[in-house]
C-alpha cells in the first residue's frame, strides 16, 4: 500500500515540477518581451521627442530670419493681424 501511495505522489512531484518549470519559462518570455517592448517605446519617445525639438529650432530660426530681413510695414501688417487673430 506504501509502496503505491510513494510511487502516486513521486509521479505527481515530477508533474508538479515540469508544469511549473513550464510557467516559469512562460512568465520570463512574456516579461522579456514586455521589457523589451518598454525599451523600444522609449527609444521610440526620444527619437520623436529629437525631431519636435529640430523642427522647432528650425521654425524659430526661419521666423528670426523673417523678422530681420522685414521691413518696417511688413512687421506692422503681421503685427496687426497678430493681434486680429
Amino acid at each position: 500500500m506504501m509502496g503505491v501511495a510513494h510511487a502516486l505522489l513521486t509521479g505527481f512531484g515530477r508533474r508538479a515540477i515540469l508544469y511549473g518549470a513550464i510557467a516559469l519559462a512562460v512568465i520570463v518570455a512574456l516579461w522579456v518581451a514586455v521589457r523589451q517592448g518598454r525599451q523600444a517605446a522609449a527609444a521610440n519617445f526620444a527619437i520623436r521627442r529629437a525631431d519636435a525639438r529640430l523642427r522647432s529650432m528650425q521654425t524659430s530660426k526661419d521666423i528670426r530670419h523673417d523678422v530681420q530681413n522685414s521691413d518696417r510695414a511688413d512687421l506692422e501688417r503681421r503685427a496687426h493681424r497678430w493681434m486680429r487673430d
